[in-house]
């Protein structure tokens, strides 16, 4: 064949006569050029419009002249223009018979178009406007004219549906051109349009495990006993398999490092594979649900208590529950969902699901450290081969992770509440810890709250203001007022007391030994450190002295 592309423009009806006759007819309208293939421009505009069809309906001219057969037509018209060309490239189904050999394309049960990308390998969603456009740069065919149009159009649907790929395994991943079984770690193919593959991740696989500055982020973050874990999310997201059934929480102030863990994912998996959305649209919204539709990773921020009021969609996300999508002016289908469920957020919600189907989908990584006048990005820094190796190293994470179906550090079920619940709720877990209910006692509600941050900031949880913690008291069922303390009237929390603890310390002076108790609520770990140097030397003068 001349040319990888053909380009033919269909031209104004004919008279009736033989395909020699037609040539020669047309010739010089026409203007056919046609150059060798290896010297080529490709064959540059014009052929002739529907001459086939015409002949078709054609009667010999002379007594006893043998009407043309298909295959002499094809052989002749092809001499007469030096190329080999099928007689249905006169038809629409031809026309569009020979787009699909150029740009492989089909059409599925949901009414969406989906095209080949041959640089990316894999399949992407498209619709008409693309399709018209590719067939007259591909073939030259006029998609102007309605009419036209219109033909093309239906000819696509009907000829890509007969084009549907293969739909492949869930536990298949794809890095670059090639396709991988997350099961055994081997590559298994090529990826061709013969398989409906979306999402490919654009690494191809190294040939070592070797990521150092992956490695050093990491520590930096989470530390060395939750390197492993970020690890294990990283090869999880590559899948489209949520076999797992987790929902991801990166837990921790600003500036700790979970957005730059997310821009490495980003970088890793490619920006075609991540979308970013929220729980109420995605719970409210039935058209926001497509944006999940062929992602591996989809990025939420703060997630409020107000959104777990209905979990049931969160916990579809987390796993292998088929999702129902709906673009606009489609047919509505469901699917497994493909993409890891990633919540990054200062604190977790409270949640009124208190089933061990919720708790158990939970994954929760502290991100406790905090960076500050970082100017640089730091994922610009991971050179390539480490990306490379990071294919490799998920591979064989993967192949691991379906054997033993668990996360590093995630813990038991009783241990997973727990770890949930002191995050959702600190404030109670505090009062559960370090308070005590004592009938008419009362305790103010600043005090409380400066007792409770120094707590809560030595374990990386988030800083509550008064105003909320006084909330979060009355919804739990304190009583919360206000009352004058030795006249000055202040809020206060009723029949509630810090537990205290008694602590020594022993002073010695040149002629003494002395000791210091003194009493300190439970967690103030400023309980000698508010006694002031001026005070420890008044006391040991006043000891030395007598």
């Amino acid at each position: 064949m001349v040319g990888d592309k053909i380009k033919i423009k269909l031209l104004k009806e004919s008279t009736y006569g033989n395909v020699g006759e037609i040539i020669q007819v047309k010739k010089e309208e026409a203007k056919i050029i046609v150059e060798e293939e290896r010297h080529a421009e490709y064959v540059k505009k014009d052929l002739l419009k529907e001459a086939w069809e015409e002949h078709k309906t054609s009667k010999p001219k002379t007594p006893g002249e043998t009407p043309v057969t298909k295959q002499e037509a094809k052989d002749k018209l092809g001499k007469k223009v030096g190329v080999d060309i099928g007689l249905d490239v006169f038809t629409r189904r031809g026309q569009i018979e020979k787009f699909w050999e150029e740009q492989p394309f089909f059409y599925d049960k949901s009414k969406i178009f989906y095209l080949w990308d041959k640089e990316k390998y894999n399949w992407v969603i498209s619709d008409e406007v693309d399709f018209c456009n590719l067939i007259y740069d591909t073939l030259g065919i006029e998609t102007i004219n309605s009419k036209a149009k219109s033909e093309l159009v239906e000819g696509f649907k009907q000829i890509g549906r007969r084009h549907e790929p293969k739909q492949i395994k869930k536990s298949w991943v794809q890095f670059k051109d090639k396709i991988y079984d997350g099961r055994t770690g081997k590559e298994v193919c090529k990826a061709s349009p013969d398989y409906f593959s979306k999402n490919p991740i654009p690494w191809k696989v190294g040939t070592s495990e070797e990521t150092p500055t992956i490695d050093k982020l990491y520590n930096e973050w989470v530390g060395e006993d939750y390197k492993e874990t970020l690890e294990q999310v990283t090869a999880y997201n590559v899948t489209p398999d949520k076999f797992m059934q987790r929902l991801v929480f990166l837990v921790g102030g600003g500036s700790n490092g979970k957005g730059t863990f997310v821009k490495l994912q980003d970088k890793f998996l490619g920006e075609d594979n991540i979308v970013s959305s929220d729980i109420k649209p995605l719970s409210e919204n039935v058209f926001e649900v497509a944006v999940l539709y062929g992602k591996l990773l989809c990025v939420m921020g703060e997630v409020s208590s107000d959104d777990l009021k209905n979990t049931n969609f969160l916990k579809k996300m987390a796993g292998e529950d088929k999702l129902s999508f709906q673009f606009k002016g489609k047919t509505p289908f469901t699917k497994p969902n493909t993409s890891t469920a990633m919540c990054l957020t200062n604190s977790l919600p409270t949640t009124p699901d208190k089933s061990i189907g919720f708790y158990r989908k939970c994954l929760i990584i502290d991100f406790p450290n905090q960076f500050v006048g970082i100017k640089e990005d730091p994922i610009s820094k991971i050179p390539d081969e480490e990306f490379e190796n990071l294919a490799c190293k998920c591979l064989r994470i993967l192949k691991e992770m379906y054997k033993t179906s668990k996360f590093t550090n995630e813990g038991s079920f009783e241990e997973r509440i727990k770890r949930y619940e002191d995050r959702s709720n600190p404030v109670m877990r505090f009062v559960e810890g370090r308070c005590e209910e004592i009938a008419g006692e009362v305790i103010s509600l600043r005090e409380f709250t400066n007792v409770a941050n120094t707590h809560f900031k030595s374990n990386h949880l988030r800083i509550i203001t008064a105003r909320q913690i006084g909330k979060i008291l009355r919804e739990e069922g304190f009583e919360v007022g206000n009352r004058k303390i030795e006249g000055i009237s202040s809020t206060v929390i009723l029949n509630l007391q810090l537990k205290t603890i008694k602590t020594t310390r022993t002073i010695e002076s040149p002629s003494q030994t002395f000791h210091e108790e003194r009493l300190g609520v439970t967690g103030d770990s400023s309980s000698f450190n508010s006694f002031s140097n001026q005070n420890l030397a008044k006391l040991k003068e006043s000891f030395e002295s007598g």
